[in-house]
């Protein structure tokens, strides 16, 4: 009787990992799956991280936001609107717009000169040394992030298109 007992316990802690490792899975593709494609307009950070690797980091102008009203660790949406080809965003607030497409973030960090940042888990690119560094000579003359976004607010990276690849 023990034993079986200790044999279920064992099958329902393995489904349980089980279970657990698919959420995070399913979690860090459903923007990619069932998320809307836009473009926004994007800028070059910081080509390098010594700890993870090469990768083109990427600014948008909605990427700060006031000191005043947000805190670190806040979450955040955004709300989009179409510009044209491109989205822009519009007035964050700490509650998701009743409908429309929007971006959900993060605040971190302090204050610089009266505004806050937020991540939105769209600020990075990686790719190999030489096409990190050639993406942020690129992104200098402007670019555009093609992002998939969530109908919960979450965005997904999924390529950035630079003036040079669009000549």
């Amino acid at each position: 009787m023990k034993q079986r007992t200790l044999g279920l316990a064992l099958l329902a802690a393995l489904t349980l990992q089980v279970v657990i490792l698919a959420g995070v899975f399913v979690n860090g593709f459903y923007p990619l799956w069932l998320g809307k494609e836009i473009r926004v307009e994007t800028r070059p950070v910081d080509p390098r991280d010594l700890f993870r690797g090469n990768y083109a980091r990427l600014g948008y102008d909605f990427s700060t936001l006031p000191a005043t009203g947000f805190r670190p660790g806040d979450v955040i949406y955004l709300p989009l609107e179409q510009d044209g080809e491109l989205w822009r965003g519009l007035t964050p607030s700490h509650q998701p717009p009743a409908q429309g497409l929007y971006l959900r973030g993060r605040v971190s960090g302090l204050p610089w000169g009266g505004t806050r940042r937020v991540t939105y888990g769209i600020e990075a690119l990686f790719a190999p040394k030489e096409k990190a560094l050639q993406l942020e000579r690129e992104l200098r003359d402007g670019a555009v992030a093609v992002l998939k976004v969530a109908p919960n607010g979450r965005a997904a990276l999924v390529t950035v298109e630079t003036k040079a690849v669009d000549n």
